[in-house]
């Protein structure tokens, strides 16, 4: 839960501030749509994506070094909330995601109910009547001074001091909206911001999105009734009575944004800008994202255990320079099996207080020996990180019970493994 609201705000964060400095001042409006919709996913499913680590290496690898050397796969070891702080954190996320829920299914009843009130009321038309909508939508003329607006394929328009040409934009204007489904957009968009409601970065993305909509149907409505006539008609309408910000508003953003976005032009790169977003969206999927542990290539498994035959282990290894111990060895093992093994690991590893009060994580890689008797002995770090965690891993390895020995022919061997131990802060 921590880890998902940390690293998803972050995104967002981030995603939104390269948005600001890259695409918010340009007018590749359909881009900057899709890289915000796009950017208001990522950031919240991206924790959760599982990337295999590069150190990680499968169960009882066999590397030909001359011994018989098993790399075990790695364990993630993180401090554990106590179960009253967890249970605590859950349900204020849970009450607010319900609260935000309810919200906006109370703003669309409200708005669907607003709407059939108007459809009884007054007359409703469709495209066959003459009027430039899209096919299958229906618009709602009122004799008043309501403020424009669609709400999914209904168009509601107060007519009070129209005239036709302004009626002719305002209609090209909403039906820009209805026919790109802009309601669908926005609805997603705030049904993610239930889901992360914590997050200010994703409502931030919201209005960003509800602005490009606006943008867009802006130039729409430009190339259909004219630059001056449309200036025109925005003035007029800064006033005037909405219906919430679950409705495509003719008047819901700043008008001076629209005007200035109205006057600008697409750079010639400016579609490259959303490149950037790149390196950012690898960065946050190589810190954020939950690593598995497959198998790495063969060049890299020998690469990588070259590092640990540095140094001699006693008592002496197997050696199979003259025989062939894929086929004919049994490897060692933990009483109960590696599900056994791995359960034992993690249910005595404890995350060191000093490494959690400085901040230490990272990966401490453990190599020790399983006896031709079954004990477990020259336990040593290869690769530590300090702050306790060295000599927690230690301590545990250490105290494991004996596993079955390895066979080799009827005979019992000595194996050493390599075992990967990651301290992650949470």
């Amino acid at each position: 839960m921590i880890h998902w609201i940390v690293f998803s705000t972050l995104s967002a964060g981030l995603l939104y501030g390269l948005y600001c400095l890259t695409l918010r001042r340009d007018r590749w409006l359909q881009l900057s749509l899709w890289y915000l919709l796009v950017a208001l996913g990522f950031s919240l499913v991206f924790p959760f994506i599982s990337l295999p680590d590069r150190i990680s290496t499968a169960s009882q690898s066999i590397i030909p070094t001359g011994e018989y050397v098993a790399t075990l796969s790695e364990i993630e070891i993180s401090p554990i909330p106590s179960p009253h702080t967890l249970g605590l954190m859950v349900d204020i996320y849970l009450i607010g995601m319900v609260l935000c829920t309810v919200y906006l299914l109370f703003q669309m009843a409200a708005q669907a109910v607003i709407i059939f009130r108007l459809r009884r009321q007054h007359t409703v038309y469709r495209s066959s009547d003459g009027f430039d909508i899209p096919r299958g939508s229906s618009l709602v003329l009122l004799d008043d001074d309501t403020a424009p607006y669609s709400f999914f394929r209904q168009i509601v328009v107060g007519t009070r001091d129209l005239s036709d040409d302004e009626l002719r934009c305002i209609l090209a204007h909403e039906s820009f909206h209805v026919s790109h489904f802009h309601s669908l957009d926005i609805l997603f968009a705030r049904l993610m911001c239930c889901l992360a409601w914590f997050n200010p970065f994703a409502w931030l993305i919201v209005r960003e999105l509800r602005a490009v909509q606006e943008f867009q149907a802006d130039a729409a409505s430009v190339s259909t009734c004219g630059r001056e006539d449309y200036l025109h008609l925005l003035y007029r309408q800064v006033t005037g009575t909405g219906y919430g910000h679950i409705t495509n508003n003719f008047k819901s953003i700043n008008i001076k944004n629209r005007i200035v976005m109205m006057n600008k032009t697409k750079t010639r790169f400016g579609a490259w800008k959303v490149l950037a977003a790149l390196p950012v969206a690898a960065l946050l999927l190589m810190v954020g994202c939950k690593q598995t542990g497959p198998a790495p290539s063969e060049n890299e498994v020998v690469e990588e255990q070259a590092t640990l035959n540095e140094a001699s282990v006693e008592p002496e290894l197997f050696d199979y320079t003259q025989n062939e111990p894929a086929e004919g060895l049994t490897a060692p093992e933990f009483e109960g099996g590696m599900d056994a093994f791995y359960k034992y690991m993690t249910d005595n590893i404890h995350y060191p207080e000093q490494a959690k009060a400085e901040g230490i994580q990272g990966r401490v890689l453990v190599r020790f020996v399983v006896r031709d008797n079954g004990d477990i002995v020259n336990v040593e770090v290869a690769k530590g990180i300090g702050g306790g965690c060295d000599e927690e891993a230690v301590r545990v390895v250490k105290a494991m019970p004996k596993w079955k020995p390895a066979i080799y022919e009827g005979k019992a061997v000595n194996v050493q493994y390599a075992l990967p131990i990651s301290f992650k802060l949470q």
